[in-house]
């Protein structure tokens, strides 16, 4: 005799335990805790700890430099619960990931173009910018290791996107890392740099997720 549809849905949710409250968030939190420690670990290895990071905490730039990578964090974090969990509708999340990025470039924007163009030309965009990108990413790895993981253990399904998130958001907290190492420096030259240092992040992931995240 067959088995009827609604016996077998009921026979397979028999005994299952519910599922905890704010499960993705969780998992999503720790692995963000775990990313921190290792950015940090690697931050120390590699630079050391600023001598003047006292004399920075009081200087309002160094809070300045902090508010955009905790705003990407939360933004980022949220996208990445939603593509963590399947049918659920991105909203409102990519836009509010974005708009932090955005308006670090308006910032940057407008003060460029406020400033004389003969005042322009101290500030560096050549060799010194590529090597605070690259430092940015490298301490984005850690993050972007553990969220990955994280992921895995979830159940994405675009893959692509979900990668996308998971490099904004390791890429934001390795940003954060950083911006408590970094000495103050004219406001375009981190806003154009830490940006691409983010962007570049979340490309990684989204190369990466298609063939890690696959279920």
């Amino acid at each position: 005799m067959a088995m009827r549809t609604q016996d077998l849905v009921s026979r397979l949710a028999w005994n299952v335990p519910p599922v905890e409250r704010d499960a993705v968030q969780k998992r999503l939190t720790h692995a963000l805790t775990t990313g921190l420690g290792g950015s940090a670990v690697l931050l120390v290895a590699l630079y050391g700890i600023s001598s003047d990071m006292p004399q920075q905490i009081l200087t309002p730039m160094f809070w300045f430099r902090l508010a955009f990578p905790l705003a990407s964090v939360a933004a980022a974090l949220k996208l990445a619960e939603r593509l963590a969990s399947p049918g659920v509708s991105l909203g409102l999340a990519w836009l509010a990931t974005l708009l932090p990025i955005a308006a670090m470039l308006l910032v940057a924007a407008t003060l460029w173009l406020a400033t004389p163009p003969h005042y322009r030309l101290q500030w560096d965009f050549g060799t010194t910018g590529w090597t605070a990108s690259a430092a940015v990413v490298l301490l984005s790895l850690p993050s972007l290791a553990a969220v990955m993981h994280a992921l895995k253990r979830l159940a994405p399904t675009r893959l692509t996107l979900t990668g996308a998130a998971a490099g904004l958001l390791g890429g934001s907290q390795g940003l954060l890392v950083y911006a408590l190492y970094c000495s103050e420096t004219p406001v375009p030259f981190w806003s154009i740099w830490h940006v691409s240092a983010i962007l570049i992040t979340a490309g990684i992931g989204a190369v990466c997720a298609p063939r890690y995240l696959r279920w």
